[in-house]
């Protein structure tokens, strides 16, 4: 599936979802409420797995309503990159910092029980974790797999910039710059040039781009894009937090609700937020 990387007003935005299909769902029936949901096309704001044993389901939903409304998107999370690139699903040879990283930090055992029916995988001793990633890889659909490997790390409107966190101020490179890595997604050292002593700088990582999660501040304090507002996920907020700069819409990181969606009727029109649990 090539999805969109451009995407026309009216659009919904919904947040981390993790997931939680049945919260998705719920949302979903209160959005087809609105005036505006026969041409509205969705934007998800990535973080589609880990966190909840109804994965499978989710990634399933997420990819009917992609072809139910045309135009509609997805971009990637820090979540779905971990994924793809410790199991491999994007054609290449698994990374190492994310084979690693993806047994450590991250809530995968949800991923496994939901795509291997209950199966809970063992990230220790040193090797089988190796294994047990195979085994996931080849559990997941084919359809699966080439939608989460494929995702876009932004899609744009005429008003509006949708990333999985948001831009940088700590790299000496514009934010016009900025977007054009994001559309190749490329996060190369020399090309964004963090700038000297900060933490991007002394942290660097040439598999996490800060874009993607890795810095997270960037959620709340992004750099700013000329006659663009960011909007975003990643940093669960207690309640939907609007400025001129960015919009942040994780209410619930796949672990409580509401689960949110912004409606955005145009390139300057002020977000109307909707809610999983009313």
């Amino acid at each position: 599936m090539n999805l969109p990387t451009t995407v026309e007003y009216p659009i919904i935005a919904i947040g981390d979802l993790h997931g939680r299909v049945e919260w998705l769902n719920e949302l979903i029936k209160r959005l087809e409420q609105l005036p505006e949901w026969p041409t509205a096309r969705l934007v998800f704001l990535g973080d589609l797995v880990d966190r909840s044993d109804t994965v499978k389901q989710l990634v399933t939903r997420v990819i009917e309503l992609i072809a139910q409304k045309p135009g509609s998107t997805c971009v990637t999370g820090n979540h779905d990159l971990a994924l793809v690139r410790a199991a491999g699903l994007h054609d290449e040879p698994p990374h190492a910092y994310w084979v690693k990283r993806y047994g450590a930090d991250y809530d995968h055992n949800w991923t496994f029980r939901s795509y291997m029916k209950g199966y809970t995988p063992d990230y220790l001793p040193a090797g089988r974790w190796e294994e047990e990633l195979a085994l996931l890889k080849a559990a997941i659909p084919t359809d699966h797999r080439e939608f989460l490997a494929n995702l876009p790390w932004v899609v744009e409107a005429e008003g509006h910039l949708f990333l999985h966190c948001g831009l940088s101020p700590e790299l000496d490179c514009t934010p016009t710059a900025q977007l054009e890595l994001l559309r190749r997604k490329t996060w190369d050292k020399a090309q964004v040039n963090p700038r000297f002593g900060t933490n991007t700088d002394r942290l660097f990582t040439p598999e996490y781009p800060v874009w993607l999660g890795a810095d997270r501040r960037l959620s709340a304090f992004p750099l700013p894009f000329p006659g663009k507002v960011q909007v975003s996920g990643h940093e669960k907020v207690r309640a939907p937090d609007a400025n001129a700069v960015r919009i942040r819409i994780d209410t619930s990181g796949g672990m409580v609700e509401p689960l949110t969606a912004c409606l955005l009727r145009g390139p300057t029109a002020p977000p109307m937020l909707v809610f999983s649990n009313g």
